[in-house]
Order: structure tokens, then C-alpha cells, then sequence
């Protein structure tokens, strides 16, 4: 069993990656974050170097 230390760490906070699909294309690759907030927070400060990995929704008029 893997404890916390065995774990890659969040690019924003150092807390484990326990979640896989909190990730984000930069130009320095993938970078995988504990949650939601820490992606989110990450985009608001470094959203000149981020890669949108979110599709639009398209509705039919």
C-alpha cells in the first residue's frame, strides 16, 4: 500500500496526488494537482503559460 510520501506531489501546495484528473497541460509539461481548488488557483496565476485541457460545451441554436 502506498502512503503519502510515495505519492507525487501538487504542483500548488505539496499535498499527495490522491485523485487522478486534476491535471493541466503547461509549457513545462503536465503538471497534476491534489484538487480542484489547487488547478483552479494555478490557472489564476499562471494562466499566460496554461493550455485550456477543457472542452466547451456547444449547444444548437
Amino acid at each position: 500500500m502506498l502512503n503519502g510520501k510515495d505519492k507525487e506531489p501538487c504542483v500548488l501546495c505539496g499535498q499527495p496526488v490522491e485523485i487522478s484528473g486534476f491535471s493541466l497541460t503547461t509549457s513545462d509539461g503536465t503538471q497534476k494537482f491534489c484538487c480542484a481548488g489547487c488547478l483552479s488557483i494555478y490557472q489564476l496565476l499562471y494562466q499566460d503559460d496554461t493550455k485550456s485541457t477543457i472542452t466547451p460545451i456547444t449547444t444548437k441554436k
